[in-house]
C-alpha cells in the first residue's frame, strides 16, 4: 500500500507543475559539521566511532516562500547515499531526527547519530546551518564533542545548528520498510562500503517545510562516517502559490530539471580525487 500511495503522490504532485522563469532549488549545502577525536572514539563501545569521523548534514536550499516536500527515488531516479566505511548510529538514537529527545543530544555521542529529517535536529529542535544560529548550543553532559577541528568550521560546542522549537516538521515515508531503514537505526555494522538505496521510496513533509531562517535552508539528512561520503538525491519543492518542482540527478524527462548539486562529490572533484592517487 505504501509503495502504491507514493507513485500517486509523485504523479499527482507533478501535474500540478507550474512553469517558473526561475527554479526554487538554489543549492545543495553539505556541512562538515563535527570531527570526532579519539576521547570521542573511546567512549563507544567496540570501536562503533572511530577517531576522524566526519559529521555531514545535507541541506536544500531554496529560494524564499518554496517548501521542501520529498527526497525520493523513483524508477530511472535512484536515490543513494553511500560510504567507503560504514555510517555510524548511536545506540540512544533513532532513523529520524524528530525521534531523538534533547535530554538524549546532552549525552554521550547522541548528537553524532545518522538519521533522515525535514528540517529537525531532534525533538522540539529545528536544524540551521553552524554560521546562522544565534542559540545557546547544547552542552554534552559527558565532557565530550569538545573537538575544534578547523576543517569543521565553528565547535559545536559554540554552536550547534539547533534552534528549540515547539513546532517541527515529521517526517513521513513512504515506501521505506525496516529493512531500508534498518541502516539509520541503533546498530552499527563493520562491512565496509555502506549503501542505502531506493527506486521506489521516499522521505518526505506533507504540506511541505520552510527553512528555519529566511535562507530558507532545510536540513534532509545526517551522516557520520569516517569514509569517503557520496551521494545521488532527487527533490520534490513546493511551488509558492501551487505547484511543484522535480529536481533529479540524472537523465531528466518531461518536466524533470536536472541539478548538478544533487550528485556528490561533483564529477570535478572525482577527477582530481583520482589524478592524486
Amino acid at each position: 500500500m505504501n509503495r502504491i500511495f507514493f507513485i500517486i503522490f509523485l504523479i499527482f504532485s507533478a501535474s500540478l507543475t507550474s512553469a517558473q522563469k526561475k527554479p526554487g532549488l538554489e543549492k545543495i549545502i553539505v556541512e562538515k559539521y563535527y570531527v570526532a577525536d579519539t576521547i570521542d572514539a573511546r567512549a563507544c563501545a567496540d570501536g562503533q566511532l572511530r577517531s576522524g569521523s566526519v559529521v555531514y548534514r545535507i541541506f536544500v536550499d531554496m529560494l524564499p516562500a518554496y517548501r521542501f516536500q520529498a527526497a525520493y527515488g523513483v524508477p530511472g531516479h535512484e536515490l543513494r547515499i553511500a560510504t567507503t566505511t560504514f555510517f555510524y548510529n548511536n545506540e540512544n538514537g533513532a532513523a529520524v531526527a524528530n525521534d531523538v529527545p534533547k535530554s538524549k543530544l546532552e549525552e554521550g555521542t547522541v548528537m553524532l547519530d545518522s538519521w533522515l529529517s525535514v528540517c529537525a535536529g531532534g525533538q522540539n529542535m529545528l536544524a540551521v546551518l553552524k554560521s546562522e544560529d544565534t542559540s545557546k548550543p547544547i552542552l554534552n553532559k559527558d565532557g565530550l564533542l569538545q573537538n575544534a577541528d578547523t576543517s569543521a568550521g565553528i565547535p559545536i560546542n559554540i554552536r550547534d545548528g539547533l534552534y528549540p522549537a515547539t513546532l517541527v516538521p515529521i517526517v513521513t515515508m513512504f515506501g521505506m520498510d525496516s529493512a531500508l531503514l534498518s541502516i539509520f537505526n541503533k546498530t552499527n555494522t563493520k562491512m565496509r562500503g555502506q549503501v542505502f538505496s531506493t527506486d521506489n521510496a521516499s522521505w518526505a513533509s506533507f504540506g511541505g517545510t520552510i527553512g528555519a531562517t529566511p535562507e530558507n535552508r532545510v536540513l534532509i539528512t545526517q551522516i557520520t562516517t569516517d569514509g569517503e561520503l557520496s551521494f545521488e538525491l532527487n527533490i520534490q519543492i513546493g511551488v509558492p502559490g501551487g505547484g511543484v518542482e522535480n529536481y533529479v540527478a540524472r537523465n531528466p524527462v518531461e518536466k524533470e530539471i536536472l541539478f548538478d548539486g544533487l550528485i556528490y562529490p561533483a564529477q570535478s572533484e572525482k577527477m582530481s580525487k583520482t589524478k592524486n592517487k
